[in-house]
């Protein structure tokens, strides 16, 4: 494993734990307390952690309190219990919307996925040519990364159906350590997902019960993440230190870590339409195993609602 997918690895174990044991105190006066549901700490979420850590949102009355819900589908459903206020589960919340929730993503951090095929080159796999008879690993069939590994394989040249055998295997880095798999999410690096697939990866999601019945408070939350985005494009060192005491990680790794992620977030927290349009490919596929059928502009509809966003980034003008 490189050495600095290693310490990045390590450093977002560290954050999970810190995160699940050492709650916030209960909201200040004057401020209103927000639960905010996290299935897991990703680097993609570094709006949502710039924007607490520099009180953007305590500015809008706000104090938030991070909750962590293993899963993305468990987060949806305390969101949509009204357990949460939002969460940071948006390729989880926004599929959910097409099989019943009614929940919708407000915001779009990242709209390419932070995903690279790894593979063992002591087990043959040095370049894209050797995938062929090869087994990839994904978490499991019918996921996102089951998705986003069959198109990289077309990407690659590769027929996904015939020239690789795709596994599911739960946690991808055992099973690639272990021998059991060729390629998947470690070692030697063959190729990025998002060369071959772009689709919203993190971002914002809450109730169609909030947006309807407090669309002003709703407001006030994303205007304070749009801060955090907007903050972390245009302050490179700052956002590179607040990376370093939100996950705490070497100089050097943290600033390949902004560069990296840098190139993969929204500009404004709205996703390109090429990510719209690669997301729809994959949920059609997902719901096509389901029986369900929608149309992009009614998966969309559906999904995603950015109008309050829009209205944040018309005033910020």
């Amino acid at each position: 494993m490189p050495l600095t997918i290693r310490r990045l690895a390590s450093a977002l174990s560290l954050a999970i734990f810190l995160a699940a044991v050492v709650p916030p105190a209960g909201a200040a006066p004057g401020l209103e307390e927000i639960l905010v549901a996290h299935p897991a700490l990703t680097f993609g979420d570094i709006p949502y952690f710039i924007a607490r850590e520099n009180g953007f949102y305590r500015d809008e009355g706000f104090q938030v309190k991070d909750i962590i819900i293993r899963g993305g589908v468990t987060a949806s459903q305390a969101l949509q219990a009204g357990s949460v206020q939002f969460t940071l589960a948006l390729g989880t919340g926004a599929r959910a919307a097409l099989s019943g929730m009614t929940i919708k993503a407000i915001t779009v951090f990242c709209d390419k996925p932070y995903h690279f095929l790894y593979a063992r080159p002591d087990l043959g796999v040095r370049s894209a040519k050797d995938l062929k008879g090869k087994r990839v690993a994904v978490t499991s069939l019918g996921s996102t990364t089951y998705y986003a590994a069959r198109k990289v394989v077309q990407h690659l040249g590769l027929d996904p159906d015939r020239d690789v055998s795709i596994l599911s295997v739960g946690d991808i880095w055992p099973a690639l350590a272990g021998g059991s798999v060729e390629a998947g999410m470690g070692m030697v690096r063959i190729a990025f997902v998002g060369d071959a697939l772009q689709i919203p990866m993190s971002g914002l999601v809450t109730s169609e019960k909030l947006l309807r019945e407090r669309p002003d408070y709703v407001r006030s939350f994303i205007k304070a993440t749009h801060k955090g985005l907007k903050y972390f494009l245009d302050n490179k060192s700052e956002s590179i230190a607040m990376l370093s005491r939100v996950t705490p990680m070497e100089p050097e790794v943290a600033r390949t870590t902004y560069d990296f992620y840098r190139t993969i977030m929204t500009k404004d927290g709205i996703p390109s339409d090429r990510a719209l349009a690669d997301d729809f490919e994959i949920t059609r596929q997902m719901l096509k195993k389901e029986g369900q059928a929608f149309t992009r502009a009614q998966a969309e509809q559906k999904m995603y609602d950015f109008a309050l966003l829009k209205d944040v980034i018309k005033s910020a003008r």
